[in-house]
């Protein structure tokens, strides 16, 4: 629970940090040092994130296989939707043959999407700590 607080922080920064480079990219703005912090950003918050859930699975290997299969669905769109889309997104921009707008649209969808994903991770990691401490 103590690193909850952190964990949110540094999401609540990763978020911030999409709709920034999502406003500049709007207006054709282009800051290297932005997007390389998202990515670095990104890939630190994955591998944060894949080490807690590690150590809370070795607290609870008590659950059937049918809830594992379940759980382990949940954390890989979580990880999907929250750090690789975003980074992928960012990666292929400028390989796409498509026009600044349909872009712009793209970054949107995927800035409305990492933004739920991490509300809905945040929840799903409280009701998961409230239901083991308990």
């Amino acid at each position: 629970m103590k690193y909850g607080s952190v964990i949110f922080c540094l999401n609540l920064a990763y978020v911030i940090g999409l709709f920034c480079f999502l406003i500049l990219f709007y207006f054709k703005i282009k800051i290297i040092f932005l997007t390389n912090s998202l990515i670095i950003a990104s890939i630190i918050l994955l591998i944060i994130k894949l080490f807690l859930w590690y150590l809370i699975g070795k607290d609870q290997d008590n659950t059937n296989i049918a809830n594992k299969q379940k759980i382990f669905l949940y954390r890989l769109s979580y990880c999907i939707f929250a750090y690789i889309l975003p980074i992928y997104s960012i990666f292929q921009e400028p390989r796409l043959v498509v026009s600044h707008y349909v872009s712009t649209i793209t970054f949107i969808i995927v800035t409305v999407l990492t933004t739920t994903a991490i509300i809905i991770g945040r929840n799903l990691f409280f009701n998961n700590f409230m239901r083991s401490s308990i």
